[in-house]
């Protein structure tokens, strides 16, 4: 019963009915309990119930029970107290291939990935183990983590070569999930091709890659394929898909995807969140919403509350992304720092100084420390509404090293105001860290035009022409009769541009009969001297 609790979805009672043979029933526990104990104690992460359980397995004396003590490395590592699963590895002499496993996933869930390489390069050296499938998994997972390509094929090569992928199914999912990650989708697809049984986890893997980097209509047909194939979607093909529709705007399409798995009894929280994500960045909010309260409270995961508030903070909603923060506190799920982000952001383009600092300082009660993206939002929220100097002293305070979006949260707030000084400040820290960017070019000429000094604007053209930069282009994406149309700023290239430009210029005839007068900026000046750009 301990075995079975400790793998089940309550966990908790596999530790329960330990206590209970222990104390109620007196009867002693061996060395065949302790392992799923520590299973139990890790998949709930109770640290200090496996530590209690520990110190009985050494004054039991079966700190030499091979099995016992690598679950007790696992533990550790699956905790994330990796010091104290590298000292049990350690003091172990005779390590099997579950040990060496055991420490190079706790070092790859960790993200110590060059410590994980390092305990197989040891393990390689000591000779007395072969790797197993186990063992690749966990380096694979480093490699992913890396974007180490090199490292890849290489065990990609070690896995044809000793392995082969007829067996390993797991395998060539993860070297599908290698490759796509990298942004070799040629060769995901090769493995994926060479693989004679494929079963839902691998299609997954190849789809889940083509959604990753927007190719609609190649993850769509996989999934005809798939369906072909006789294998079963699951909640992750419906989640891929339903991914890389909300990232293209494929709204009949995501529709579709939802009916599918509705007809199909393909439904949970999961699907359900990345509906709510994929409604929401469609434009449809209210749709948004609907499959949002559809989902059972108890079955909302922050994931879900994160995908509704932020779907409001895109459209800067604040009250409704304020009301369902609170109502997160009162369900009993924890805010992370994806929560505080969306709130963050929704304060700063309303306006809502005094409330962003508050939930801004609320992030040390939950124990999230900032990130890089939350000191963003911060100076963008205080320097949109004019508290430049209160912005560039949260800059000079932070605990981490600011990046060029920070820096360009805070050009852009001058570049508002029209406070140059601050503005030349930042542009100098952005182009220290990539004197490349174009967009932060654009920001600097737009403030100098705004406080009419031409001959500096003209000057930044200069430097941009000089050293290659134009602004990327801005692009968006319409859907009309399940066909995604992409438009790119000042593109002819698609087939109906002429009457796409002829509304156009009707639209800007009647802005200018309005009374509209644009606002001139070294972006616009760019595009009518040199279109090209």
């Amino acid at each position: 019963m301990i075995k079975a609790y400790s793998s089940s979805q309550s966990p908790k009672i596999s530790i329960l009915m330990y206590n209970k043979m222990r104390v109620c029933e007196n009867i002693a526990a061996d060395n065949y309990t302790y392992p799923f104990v520590f299973r139990a104690c890790a998949n709930v992460c109770d640290v200090e119930k496996g530590r209690e359980v520990h110190g009985v397995v050494l004054r039991k004396g079966f700190d030499s029970d091979r099995f016992l003590q690598s679950s007790l490395v696992n533990f550790y590592a699956v905790c994330g107290e990796i010091a104290s699963a590298r000292k049990v590895f350690d003091e172990f002499p005779e390590k099997d291939v579950v040990f060496w496993n055991a420490m190079i996933m706790g070092y790859a869930r960790k993200g110590m990935v060059f410590e994980a390489l390092e305990v197989f390069e040891e393990m390689l050296e000591v000779g007395e183990v072969k790797p197993n499938e186990g063992t690749l998994l966990g380096l694979i997972s480093v490699c992913t983590s890396l974007k180490d390509l090199k490292m890849g094929r290489e065990i990609h090569g070690y896995v044809k070569k000793e392995m082969g992928l007829s067996r390993e199914v797991k395998l060539g999912a993860a070297l599908i999930d290698l490759y796509s990650k990298c942004g070799c989708l040629d060769d995901a697809r090769k493995v994926f091709e060479e693989m004679p049984e494929k079963n839902a986890v691998v299609w997954n893997s190849l789809i889940c890659g083509y959604s990753q980097v927007g190719s609609l209509h190649e993850a769509i047909d996989l999934f005809r394929q798939m369906g072909n194939s006789n294998v079963k979607p699951d909640r992750f093909t419906i989640s891929a898909l339903l991914g890389v529709c909300a990232q293209t705007g494929a709204f009949s399409l995501g529709n579709w995807v939802r009916k599918f798995a509705e007809n199909n009894g393909i439904w949970d929280a999961h699907i359900g969140t990345s509906l709510i994500d994929m409604y929401a960045k469609c434009g449809f909010i209210l749709m948004a919403r609907e499959v949002f309260d559809r989902i059972p409270s108890r079955e909302r995961t922050v994931a879900t509350w994160n995908a509704i508030i932020s779907g409001y903070a895109s459209y800067g909603h604040a009250d409704p992304v304020i009301t369902l923060f609170h109502e997160v506190k009162r369900s009993g799920a924890r805010p992370d720092s994806i929560t505080f982000l969306a709130v963050l952001h929704v304060c700063a383009h309303a306006g809502l100084v005094d409330k962003g600092k508050q939930f801004f300082d609320l992030m040390k009660y939950y124990k999230i420390t900032p990130n890089v993206e939350h000191y963003g939002c911060m100076v963008d929220l205080l320097g949109r509404a004019g508290f430049l100097k209160e912005a560039r002293e949260l800059i000079m305070k932070m605990e981490i090293k600011p990046n060029a979006v920070v820096w360009a949260a805070l050009l852009g707030a001058c570049s508002i105001h029209g406070d140059i000084e601050t503005g030349e400040w930042a542009a100098l820290n952005i182009f220290k860290l990539d004197s490349m960017d174009g967009g932060s070019y654009v920001l600097l000429g737009n403030l100098y035009a705004g406080a009419r000094r031409f001959s500096r604007v003209k000057a930044v053209r200069e430097m941009m022409v000089e050293k290659g930069i134009c602004k990327p282009p801005g692009c968006s994406m319409i859907e009309i009769d399940d066909v995604v149309h992409e438009f790119l700023v000042v593109d002819k290239s698609h087939c109906r541009s002429l009457e796409i430009y002829t509304v156009l210029d009707e639209l800007s005839m009647k802005l200018k009969m309005a009374g509209y007068m644009p606002m001139l900026s070294l972006d616009e000046e760019n595009i009518e001297s040199n279109p090209s750009t």
